[in-house]
């Protein structure tokens, strides 16, 4: 499917993920796409539990799939005027690392680091010594060979492990980020309590995340089967509402001091473009990598290639989970697509948080605090 599967690559990686959300565990060689759609409160339930797993799981079956399509970097970006998807993620990582006050000397801890992308971005920026977590093995032996090839050893280091159990002192760091990672815990305010514990006093932590906006209601069926289609198809057990993760920072200890769906510095083209396939926004991007990019995930050329593949299949030269696959990864970039240009998803919420002082520990009601964001934000 891809030369970069790993060696070990057989569509028991593909069995594996499915049997968190199909019903029938004898049919696991195909997505229930009911199951998916229509997710029961007790199914998600039975999934948050083993939320590690899940996600372990998915990121086993799709990186190589990522790199191949996307690139070293497993996030989405506002898209600037004149810049390709690509140029738009580094000025976009060079943007996150001043919001989230990332200086040169620091010891940064990078949560869900991926293969390592912004991280590698970031400290050729900044000049900061990265230290990332993920719970993916490939995801560390991949990066770390990336990483070596780019002159960064000493610099980014990659360690496998789960950061609802991060395996540092207190106060061992001097600032953390995360990208596109924390959605992944089933309660992300244990995730914000963790940090704040590694973090040194007065040290700053900003994390881009999904996130289902506060036009989401739960109550719209369509709204929630869109939901439900971002968990299936991005390994995610349940999806956070902004309303909610607010809530967590602030119940874990952090000051918040700015917040923003970057989603809406997008000004060059939609920032789902890329994932909906829509060549026509492709057309106007200075070369052509966008174009390549976005025409393999067009309708048309997913039409194509699995009419292709249905003939490689039925004559024994491609196996059946290939066409499964390809399902699974239109639920990845459709799901995404359809929430955010219904506005109740986005996969950039932004929160720049900063661990208190020592007996400072903030004052005021969540509301109070809500209230004094505004202001704060405009001066981030």
């Amino acid at each position: 499917m891809s030369s970069h599967l790993p060696p070990n690559y057989t569509p028991a990686l593909l069995h594996r993920y499915l049997s968190h959300f199909n019903r029938d565990q004898s049919k696991l060689n195909v997505i229930d796409h009911h199951a998916v759609g229509y997710a029961t409160v007790e199914e998600r339930a039975a999934r948050a539990k083993k939320y590690n797993e899940v996600a372990s799981d998915y990121y086993d079956l799709v990186s190589p799939l990522y790199e191949q399509g996307w690139g070293q970097r497993f996030h989405y970006t506002p898209i600037f005027p004149g810049k390709s998807i690509a140029d738009s993620m580094t000025a976009y990582e060079h943007e996150f690392a001043r919001i989230a006050r990332l200086k040169p000397g620091m010891k940064v801890l990078d949560l869900g680091c991926g293969i390592g992308g912004p991280a590698r971005t970031i400290t050729n920026e900044i000049g900061c010594h990265i230290i990332g977590i993920t719970n993916s093995a490939w995801h560390v032996e991949r990066g770390t060979q990336l990483t070596k090839e780019a002159g960064l050893e000493g610099k980014v280091t990659l360690i496998e492990g789960n950061f609802v159990k991060l395996p540092f002192e207190d106060e061992s760091f001097n600032a953390a980020y995360s990208v596109e990672s924390l959605c992944y815990a089933p309660d992300p305010a244990e995730v914000y309590r963790e940090i704040k514990r590694v973090l040194k006093p007065g040290a700053p932590f900003t994390f881009h995340d999904f996130a289902m906006t506060q036009k989401f209601d739960e109550n719209k069926t369509e709204h929630a089967k869109i939901r439900n289609w971002v968990e299936f198809g991005n390994g995610i057990v349940k999806m956070p509402w902004v309303p909610d993760m607010r809530r967590g920072v602030l119940s874990a200890g952090f000051e918040l001091l700015a917040e923003e769906d970057m989603a809406g510095r997008s000004k060059g083209a939609p920032w789902y473009y890329g994932p909906a396939g829509d060549v026509s926004w492709a057309w106007r991007v200075p070369g052509w990598d966008d174009f390549f990019r976005v025409v393999k995930m067009s309708p048309l050329f997913l039409f194509i290639a699995n009419s292709i593949y249905r003939v490689l299949i039925l004559l024994g030269f491609a196996p059946p989970e290939t066409l499964t696959l390809m399902d699974t990864m239109w639920y990845c970039c459709r799901s995404v697509a359809l929430g955010g240009r219904m506005g109740i998803f986005t996969p950039m919420y932004v929160f720049t948080c900063r661990k208190p002082l020592k007996g400072n520990k903030g004052s005021g009601s969540v509301e109070q605090k809500q209230g004094q964001r505004k202001d704060e934000l405009k001066k981030a």
